[in-house]
């Protein structure tokens, strides 16, 4: 974790995995919070109420009007407000979602409208249990005459499905509660892509400007470009996660300087036929059994500066755990490098021709709508997803 540091900064989490095994009691018996019972004590954490890696959404069973139905790892079970506060107490984070009821995008409009009222109503006992806790955390701190902890910001929760105007519902109803920020979530759900920038566009129309906005669930570089257009400020580190899966490393330009060089080796890649695209390569492929070079020219990760495209795919092919520790490292690497190339167009003025750029040179990419380009656009940040 460290060596993607300074560029990482915070770390998210999926608080529904703490609901059983580790339980609740379990992190409350450790005495600490859940930076100290992870090992990463000097990192922010951010909780989230679902895996944007996994497809956890999809099964048989539905929630209620009292409780959603989650998918763990130790198997399916009910989760109301009160539970999942319980282990948001326990974890002590810095920054956590509230409880959703997320359905997939193709859902029908009347249980899109269930999801949105569910998750209103969620919020608000999410809200009366933070504030009960925080109160006995002050009494017990005063009782004691301990250092103040920290108090968790909430984020609430905007849902919507694959609907605009259940979109723009729920962003109005969470836009009137006293949270610290808002989580647009149901994205990678199932949802056409190209409906994603209108989605968000709707519900961002009616949420405060000056309270961070965060995005779950994008599957591209490009929706991030769109989604940045747009104000969102957060987003999760998925797609490397996923690249990871797949045995890929991330090679696609950062700036424009970098595309002669990438061409040059999307040009070698084409030729040998191993399953890599501009923005990728498939370490899979035997043409790299003998290659000595690091998985990407100039990259300054850790494993690019230590190891070879043979070593890792060598690793790949003996199914080593290494394999996946050392191609995230670099996936996360170069994902955090997007992000702040995007920063320094941002605060350079230069936004709008970085999108131009980095979309022109991807064949069959959609031009981003006329007037999506505004001041005051997201800061373009991403945390390290565990």
């Amino acid at each position: 974790m460290d060596k993607l540091r300074p560029d990482a900064q915070m770390v998210q989490i999926n608080a529904m995995q703490f609901i059983h095994l580790p339980s609740p009691d379990i992190i409350k018996s450790f005495g600490r919070s859940v930076h100290h019972y992870l090992g990463i004590p000097s990192w922010p954490v951010f909780a989230s109420n679902r895996d944007p890696t996994m497809a956890e959404y999809f099964s048989a069973k539905s929630s209620n009007n009292t409780a959603v139905y989650a998918t763990l790892y130790t198997g399916g079970t009910q989760v109301t407000p009160e539970r999942y506060m319980q282990a948001i107490a326990a974890l002590q984070p810095d920054m956590y979602v509230a409880l959703a009821d997320e359905v997939p995008g193709d859902a029908r409009p009347k249980r899109v409208g269930q999801s949105v009222d569910r998750t209103i109503k969620w919020l608000d006992e999410c809200l009366q249990h933070h504030q009960a806790t925080q109160q006995q955390l002050l009494q017990q701190q005063q009782d004691e005459a301990a250092a103040p902890l920290p108090d968790p910001q909430l984020f609430a929760a905007v849902m919507g499905a694959g609907s605009e105007q259940e979109r723009q519902r729920s962003a109005k109803a969470a836009a009137e509660r006293d949270v610290a920020g808002f989580a647009l979530c149901g994205f990678g759900m199932g949802e056409p892509a190209a409906a994603r920038p209108a989605l968000i566009a709707a519900a961002l129309q009616h949420l405060p400007a000056d309270k961070p906005r965060v995005v779950v669930g994008l599957a591209t570089p490009e929706e991030v470009l769109e989604a940045v257009a747009q104000g969102i400020d957060l987003f999760d580190c998925s797609y490397p996660t996923h690249a990871t899966a797949q045995g890929y490393a991330l090679c696609f330009p950062l700036q424009p300087q970098q595309e002669q060089q990438q061409q040059q080796q999307q040009q070698e890649c084409a030729d040998a036929d191993c399953g890599a695209d501009d923005s990728k390569l498939n370490l899979w492929s035997l043409q790299y059994r003998t290659d000595k070079g690091p998985l990407v020219q100039g990259c300054s990760c850790f494993a690019c500066r230590n190891h070879s495209r043979a070593y890792l795919h060598h690793l790949l092919h003996t199914h080593e755990m290494l394999a996946s520790v050392l191609l995230e490292l670099h996936n996360t690497h170069w994902w955090l490098g997007f992000f702040g190339a995007i920063q320094e167009a941002i605060q350079a003025g230069q936004l709008q021709q970085y999108i131009a750029w980095f979309k022109q040179r991807r064949q069959g990419l959609q031009q981003l709508p006329e007037g999506l380009i505004q001041a005051g656009a997201g800061k373009g940040q991403s945390w390290h997803k565990l």
